[in-house]
């Protein structure tokens, strides 16, 4: 045979390659909203542990320094911000009991948190609306303190409360209000 003379259609080698590139397009399309919603799903996972761990710090911090501690949002790590809830997390010495980070208070902890597939929201009671504040002579919050509340982008089924109760005790359960 020539080699200027080619054959008309695919080699095996050509064929395999174009098969095994389209399966992995068809399967990638497919598998892409499940992917979200098993991500969601595991950030839902993360918020429980980590809401219970920031309020054990800030009422341990609390009972230690014998004062008012605050645990706000922020997504400058700075300053409390409202609804920032999803971008980060402030604990912070609240020496004259404003709800606001001034330049003599201590933070005494930052945490940045990236959620991606749903928004955090904190909704408090009366006295605390965007804050949760712990008192420094029992750790714990005056009156109903609130409830946090996970609202997923994708798959409203996993929407989440977490409320806390009078002992700084974090419940979750599911619910329809976002």
């Amino acid at each position: 045979m020539y080699f200027y003379c080619k054959e008309q259609g695919f080699s095996l080698f050509e064929l395999i390659t174009i098969i095994v590139i389209i399966a992995i397009i068809i399967i990638s399309l497919i598998s892409l909203p499940f992917y979200h919603d098993w991500m969601q799903k595991h950030e839902i996972r993360s918020i429980h542990p980590m809401i219970q761990q920031h309020i054990s710090y800030a009422r341990s911090q609390a009972l230690m320094h014998r004062t008012t501690v605050v645990m706000c949002s922020s997504e400058s790590l700075v300053q409390c911000e409202k609804d920032k809830w999803h971008k980060g997390i402030v604990i912070f010495i609240d020496k004259n009991k404003n709800k606001q980070i001034d330049r003599d208070e201590h933070i005494l902890l930052k945490t940045e948190k990236n959620i991606k597939y749903g928004t955090l929201t904190w909704i408090g009671s009366s006295s605390s609306r965007e804050v949760l504040t712990l008192q420094g002579d029992t750790g714990l919050p005056r009156g109903s303190p609130g409830s946090f509340y996970y609202c997923g982008h994708q798959d409203t089924g996993n929407n989440t409360r977490y409320k806390i109760g009078r002992m700084a005790t974090l419940n979750s359960e599911p619910t329809s209000k976002c």
